[in-house]
């Protein structure tokens, strides 16, 4: 038996990024069930989660439980059977080893959840191009109506979204590769776009990585798995799909043109090519341009003989 035979894994990577998709793919395999999102490690983050004195003492439940005479790897102990044990029933009802588990905002919670797990679990990340995610991030958040808690720090200090969206995405990201390069012999990044393209090939590795055989051949995605909290769009492909590749195309020229410094560096680091987009326009250009675009819609609804009510 290898020494991953037990081992869980957590599947990361920023919301937008594909960690659906690429749970509803492991799940396909016969050594791992993977739930739909349990929330169960962003929870234990915030159990963690401590304010800092200006004498530097961590007022929290480590502290509180410290001074009560337990030690903090005792709490984190308890606290990782605590939440381990769960995905350990979920998997033995569903007659496989392994659990994985992917839920969309742990990326957020990074720091806390690899001090619970530490050397525990197999971490596998996912990255997608930036643009891609921020636009997909502002459409699913229009749809829903609300933007998730992990964002509003990000849109506090950015006034557009999609700019918001791009900052989280390097922060999250950053934090991912950092992961990968400290961690080589428990953590795993692919890139979406990969998994798309190659899926077989990229699932070859990940499932190597983990200890596992390869798939004989490419899952059909189940459209009888256990329902719950889900990226809905994800889960109701029935087949991968690449159209959602390029979706940055729909994101206005000057602003692609004013963010992409914000990501640049990360995004030549991960294989990804920058767009070659021309400068920003200064302000009179851009004043020039939106007039001229008023003028067009004005005519365009004049040829067609239609009016707002």
């Amino acid at each position: 038996m290898n020494a991953a035979a037990r081992e869980g894994v957590l599947i990361l990577g920023h919301p937008r990024s594909g960690t659906t998709l690429l749970r509803r793919l492991v799940d396909r395999h016969p050594a791992f069930a993977a739930p739909p999102e349990t929330h169960l490690f962003g929870a234990c983050a915030r159990f963690l989660a401590a304010d800092l004195t200006a004498h530097g003492v961590d007022m929290g439940v480590l502290a509180g439980l410290d001074f009560a005479g337990f030690e903090d790897e005792v709490v984190l102990e308890r606290l990782r059977a605590f939440a381990f044990s769960f995905l350990e029933d979920y998997a033995e009802r569903a007659g496989k080893p392994r659990w994985a588990e992917k839920s969309a905002f742990d990326i957020f919670d990074l720091a806390p959840i690899e001090r619970l797990c530490a050397d525990r679990v197999r971490y596998v990340g996912i990255v997608r191009h930036p643009f891609d995610v921020a636009a997909s991030c502002k459409e699913f958040c229009d749809a829903a109506g609300v933007y998730p808690a992990p964002m509003h720090a990000y849109l506090r200090r950015f006034s557009q979204p999609v700019e918001a969206f791009l900052h989280s995405w390097a922060d999250t990201t950053r934090a991912l590769v950092d992961l990968g390069r400290r961690r080589p012999d428990r953590c795993i990044v692919c890139r979406y776009e990969d998994l798309v393209a190659a899926p077989e090939e990229v699932l070859g590795q990940i499932f190597a990585f983990l200890g596992e055989a390869p798939l004989p051949a490419l899952p059909a995605l189940d459209a009888d798995e256990t329902l719950g909290f889900v990226d809905h769009k994800g889960f109701g492909a029935e087949q991968i799909y690449a159209d959602s590749v390029a979706r940055w195309r729909s994101i206005p020229t000057p602003q692609l043109a004013r963010l992409l410094p914000v990501v640049a560096g990360l995004m030549q680091d991960l294989g990804y090519d920058l767009p070659d987009l021309p400068p920003p326009p200064d302000t009179a250009e851009a004043r020039r341009r939106f007039v001229a675009g008023l003028a067009a819609g004005r005519a365009s609804r004049g040829k067609g003989g239609t009016g707002s009510a």
